[in-house]
């Protein structure tokens, strides 16, 4: 069996890393970003849906707003609700993931309030200046009524 070579291995990636041609996925796919936008609008879509607008319907009117598959064709709705689907699972097994670690008891427990700074540390009420703009130029000219003195005056 031959040795691996971490270093060669490494360089190898990086060059197929740099080859790969931009808006591509690691596998070399296109990548459309249709996933993004249903994960970011799923109540939405959902929310089209149940008022009554079929899931062909909204692909369509997804793809007229230029959000497509990764080759550049029209939604279908079979692939929006493949999409869905997948979004779903993806919620899903992170709840299911974050409640396993919420269970373990080598981890410390989430906060159950805010924090907050000491009485005494806690900066004055007006501390900072509705305008920085202003309070800068204000802080400027102080400074230069400082050190008019040691201007000499002929």
């Amino acid at each position: 069996m031959p040795k691996l070579d971490l270093s060669k291995l490494s360089r190898d990636l990086e060059r197929r890393r740099r080859d790969r041609p931009e808006g591509s996925g690691p596998g070399g796919r296109a990548v459309s970003g249709a996933m993004a936008v249903v994960r970011e609008n799923l109540a939405q879509l959902e929310a089209l849906y149940a008022a009554g607008a079929s899931w062909v319907d909204i692909a369509a009117s997804l793809s007229a707003q230029g959000i497509r598959r990764g080759d550049g064709e029209a939604l279908t709705g079979r692939q929006l609700t493949a999409l869905i689907a997948s979004v779903r699972r993806q919620e899903q097994r992170r709840e299911v993931k974050a409640a396993k670690r919420a269970a373990r008891a080598d981890l410390p427990k989430p906060l159950a309030r805010k924090l907050a700074l000491a009485s005494d540390l806690a900066p004055p009420p007006q501390a900072f200046p509705s305008d920085p703009a202003r309070a800068e130029e204000e802080l400027r000219r102080e400074r230069l009524a400082s050190l008019q003195g040691l201007f000499k005056k002929d």
